[in-house]
């Protein structure tokens, strides 16, 4: 059985021996790299945003939305986002009016999105209807219509 003993003391000071090793190195980085000798890959994300995608919508992608009822008409449309738990935002704005502050935004079983409905005002007729929707990332896509008013009293 082998037993671990405390060094003794060398013959030229007197003390035990410790092991010096790096010591120095380890000053020098300290001391004149403040950052430390440390080799630091750059942090790679695990899992990257994936942006929303409008994968349904009424009217289809870059058709005209008709107002032609007296009760107005109904723009929506239906978000995928592969990330999960992102909440998404819906911006729906006109040219020359901007930001429309009528829209709904649903959730359901199999989807997710937002609706908008527009009265039959002439001011819409020529216009063009955006909707934008951002995940919390940032991320974003669109889709826009050209609308027309028909009948307009």
């Amino acid at each position: 059985m082998s037993h671990i003993y405390h060094s003794a003391p060398t013959p030229d000071t007197g003390k035990p021996f410790k092991y010096k090793g790096l010591g120095y190195w380890h000053v020098v980085c300290m001391f004149i790299f403040q950052s430390g000798c440390f080799f630091y890959l750059p942090p790679v994300e695990k899992n990257p945003n994936v942006a929303p995608v409008i994968e349904y919508s009424s009217p289809e992608p870059d058709d005209v939305l008709r107002i032609d009822t007296a009760h107005g008409s109904v723009a929506w449309v239906s978000v995928y986002d592969e990330d999960e738990g992102d909440v998404m935002e819906y911006l729906w704005t006109i040219t020359g009016l901007g930001p429309q502050g009528t829209s709904q935004a649903f959730v359901t079983e199999n989807y997710r999105g937002s609706s908008i409905q527009l009265s039959m005002d002439p001011i819409y007729s020529g216009r063009v209807l955006t909707c934008t929707v951002y995940d919390k990332a940032g991320a974003s896509d669109r889709r826009s219509w050209t609308i027309e008013v028909e009948n307009a009293p």
